[in-house]
């Protein structure tokens, strides 16, 4: 594991990566041999023990990128009865963000909130206590390379860690995947509690009661925040919808002015919201006394983004080919829509 030469006397014995705490990494001026073979111990023990074998961070560990070090540091922190998050960055003008500070979940304290003026607010008590656990990164450029170390590290927590079995819990590690998104949201279209939700993708996954990788809290979160997400989308939807329809009738009524022969009428409903509208241009009305011996209604094309049904009146040439005599948008397919587009193309056209 690649190291860099440490100034920093912030940590001065380390624990080697190989997990010994009899053995350390000496500093600057110390055996240089003994440094190296205890790299090359930790290359061998950590080629010999399982994939999700995580050593200790250590001052001077190089890593290629701040998300790589995040994940490295995330890693030891599950195994090990934590979690971490991100705390301060610094950043220049020259080299863009140059350090990152990584801490315990429990550090520092929780700065007192206002209440809100209700009868019985919740006093919820704060996890974090002031721990003192943290990795700290700085970015140096080498060869024209970013690269990212570990230039002070602590591991000393003021607080209990937990077991394996308690630290899956904490919500770093709570993940909903999107395969259980996908699943959770159609079972919730279904009709399904969220309680049932969570029982069925335990049966699915063949796990015990409360050994998913998320709790019911977090599955009711998801859904929550979806249903949010889709008002909040069809709140955007009918007014763009709307707009874009008033606008429709302003172009029919501007083409009126410039045309003489252009038609087109309306309806509206309760709210005074265009309902159905439908238009024939001038040349249009003028080739149907010629070439409106036999009209097609082409009603093949629906909008799912606004909603209408678009219908359309064709017609044939002299020389065979298509000519188009008008259209129309129907909020439904009932027989009072169509019987009102039939009846506008016919006062139209004739």
């Amino acid at each position: 594991m690649t190291m860099k030469p440490s100034t920093n006397i912030w940590i001065r014995r380390q624990q080697c990566p190989c997990g010994d705490w009899k053995c350390y990494i000496k500093h600057e001026g110390d055996d240089q041999t003994s440094v190296s073979s205890q790299l090359a111990k930790s290359e061998t023990t950590s080629s010999s023990s399982s994939l999700e074998a995580v050593f200790m961070p250590y001052v001077g560990q190089i890593f290629k990128s701040d998300d790589e070090a995040f994940e490295y540091y995330s890693n030891f922190a599950r195994k090990n009865g934590f979690s971490i998050r991100k705390a301060r960055s610094t950043e220049s003008h020259n080299l863009g963000i140059y350090r990152r500070d990584f801490v315990c979940y429990r550090s520092g304290f929780n700065q007192p909130r206002k209440k809100a003026n209700v009868e019985h607010p919740r006093d919820r008590k704060s996890v974090r206590c002031g721990c003192d656990a943290k990795l700290y990164l700085t970015k140096e450029i080498v060869d024209g390379v970013p690269q990212w170390y570990v230039s002070q590290f602590s591991n000393v927590h003021n607080h209990e860690l937990l077991e394996d079995e308690q630290v899956r819990l904490l919500p770093a590690y709570r993940k909903i995947q999107e395969a259980d998104q996908e699943r959770i949201l159609l079972l919730s279209k279904a009709g399904f509690p969220v309680n049932r939700i969570v029982k069925v993708l335990e049966l699915e996954k063949g796990v015990q009661p409360g050994h998913l990788p998320f709790i019911e809290k977090d599955v009711r979160n998801f859904v929550r925040t979806c249903k949010k997400t889709v008002q909040e989308n069809d709140a955007l939807l009918s007014e763009k919808r709307e707009n874009d329809t008033m606008e429709l009738l302003e172009a029919c009524r501007a083409m009126a002015e410039r045309d003489l022969d252009f038609v087109f009428d309306y309806t509206t409903d309760e709210n005074e919201k265009v309902e159905n509208i439908a238009w024939s241009y001038g040349n249009s009305v003028r080739a149907y006394p010629v070439f409106g011996d036999v009209v097609s209604f082409d009603t093949s094309y629906r909008s799912i983004t606004y909603g209408f049904l678009l219908g359309v009146w064709f017609g044939m040439d002299n020389h065979g080919k298509s000519i188009f005599f008008g259209c129309v948008l129907l909020q439904d397919e009932s027989s009072n829509s169509f019987s009102w587009a039939l009846q506008v193309c016919g006062c139209n056209l004739l």
